[in-house]
């Protein structure tokens, strides 16, 4: 018996489950949702910043800073120092300290005289015209973009342990700032430092907007136990919430409005645990929280509190071990229309194949087609890479598919099978494009290569079950394929054959 299977879509994004009937075990450094019927490659990274190693800037705001411009800010450090140091530069392209160069420039009274900077908080508040940031665990200080006001003109003095990044809500122009289990907020420099007080045997990682309400994600201080998440309608004179929702148990780092829905990103890893997860849960109103999505880790997973939510996605910043393999960088989530389900991609790695091992994910920022990654590396350096403005691919994308296995044709998952062939198909490569294709079979811990193409213009290649390439060609139980794209090669789709082999041995 011969199995033919086509792939020519990919709208599923990364699944938890390699031997489900959907979706892949790992898309990286591919645009799968902008057209789901291709593998778009991302344009590879550079420096993103000169002086990295000593500015090590960790947050970003987008804030006006004369007249109708525009810039992109970073929160980092004055050199040698812990205090905290403001740059920006130019949301155009063709100029110095722009977006398509690693310059960055300064204002007058951009640094801080003491004390040393937060980095959980970097946000900007238009109607008071400053940029709040935290200093040292006792103040939420102030920036004027324009570098007129001194720094700090416009401080609170507010002793916290955690902070995370605030919002001006829409519904209101209110400024709320999350610390410890605590609320702060500035209407137009009228401070109230605790408009909301909520249990002390918990912190706020993360706020979002949701409808009229401020949704607010709290983490156990223990790290053990159930996260929640507290609807507040904003009224400070109030003693009771709107609604609290039992997050079920991890630290939830992430939470995010889409489509209506409240999306938490958590990771149960703790001291008491022995099988690491992230989990992906989503509420509306009248529901309990309901898991999604989870993705199983074989080493503990970093979830950062930074997030950024664009064009309707969730961004966020994570490392975790997944199919054999530490993937790190910034991930999404989302889903094309609110018919579709909401789906996963590994979007960009910090430093395109260079292993962020023993590094420091901290935080980034999109801005267009530009995402800035702030990372500590492996050399214990601070680091900054940016969207490269030319299309440049040496970074390699991978797309790894599900195992298969023969029962989507309803044969025993059991029985050996013999690899027929297999084609891949492509944009016409260009000269510098490549795609390699490689399988995991059984046991395998690895993959083998099956071929790779280079050819210029070439828009398919097969490899087939041949004298000369049958070694590469495996028998199995069950496989999976790894194709990688680098120098823009387009992936459009692949088809295989296999034949099915082999017997039950009490048959």
């Amino acid at each position: 018996m011969e199995i033919e299977t086509t792939i020519d879509h990919f709208p599923d994004g990364i699944t938890n489950d390699p031997r489900g009937k959907e979706g892949a075990a790992i898309i990286t450094n591919f645009d799968v949702f902008t057209d789901p019927k291709k593998l778009t490659p991302y344009y590879d990274s550079e420096s993103g910043d000169s002086a990295a190693s000593t500015s090590q800037k960790q947050n970003f705001a987008i804030a006006l800073r004369t007249g109708t411009t525009y810039s992109l800010y970073s929160l980092g450090v004055v050199s040698g120092t812990a205090r905290a140091e403001i740059l920006y530069k130019n949301l155009t392209t063709g100029a110095a300290t722009d977006l398509d160069d690693d310059g960055w420039t300064n204002t007058s009274n951009n640094q801080s005289a003491s004390g040393a900077a937060s980095f959980g908080l970097f946000v900007y508040y238009k109607k008071r015209a400053r940029i709040f940031f935290a200093n040292a665990g006792t103040t939420i200080g102030s920036y004027d973009p324009s570098g007129t006001a001194a720094i700090n003109d416009e401080n609170r003095s507010i002793s916290y342990t955690n902070i995370a990044q605030g919002l001006v809500h829409s519904k209101d122009d209110i400024l709320y700032i999350p610390y410890d289990n605590k609320i702060a907020k500035n209407d137009n420099n009228s401070w109230t430092d605790t408009a909301l007080v909520l249990p002390s045997h918990f912190y706020i990682t993360s706020i979002c907007e949701y409808g009229n309400y401020l949704a607010i994600a709290c983490a156990p201080l223990s790290g053990v136990g159930s996260s929640r998440v507290y609807l507040w309608d904003r009224d400070s004179t109030l003693a009771t919430l709107s609604e609290s929702i039992d997050w079920g148990e991890g630290v939830l780092n992430v939470l995010e409005e889409l489509d209506g829905y409240l999306i938490g990103i958590s990771t149960s890893a703790t001291a008491t645990r022995t099988r690491y997860r992230v989990l992906f849960k989503r509420w509306i109103a009248g529901t309990a929280a309901q898991r999604f999505q989870e993705l199983t880790s074989s080493s503990s997973p970093v979830l950062n509190i930074a997030k950024q939510k664009v064009d309707n996605r969730l961004y966020f910043m994570l490392v975790a071990t997944v199919n054999g393999a530490i993937r790190s960088g910034v991930w999404s989530i989302g889903r094309k229309n609110p018919s579709s389900e909401f789906i996963l991609i590994h979007e960009r790695t910090p430093d395109n194949d260079t292993a962020l091992g023993a590094g420091v994910l901290k935080n980034f920022f999109i801005v267009g087609d530009f995402m800035f990654i702030s990372y500590v590396n492996n050399s214990s350096a601070y680091a900054l890479s940016k969207t490269n403005d030319q299309s440049s691919y040496t970074a390699t994308s991978i797309y790894e598919s599900r195992y298969f296995d023969g029962s989507q044709k309803h044969v025993d998952r059991s029985l050996k099978k013999k690899l027929k062939g297999i084609t891949v198909t492509y944009e016409p490569l260009p000269s510098s494009g490549q795609v390699v294709v490689k399988y995991k079979k059984d046991e395998d811990t690895s993959f083998t290569t099956i071929f790779t193409d280079s050819t210029d213009n070439s828009i398919s290649h097969s490899s087939i079950n041949i004298e000369s390439t049958k070694a590469n060609l495996p028998e199995y139980k069950e496989i999976a394929f790894r194709f990688e794209s680098t120098g823009g090669a387009v992936i459009r789709g692949y088809s295989f054959k296999e034949e099915v082999t082999g017997k039950r041995t009490y048959e």
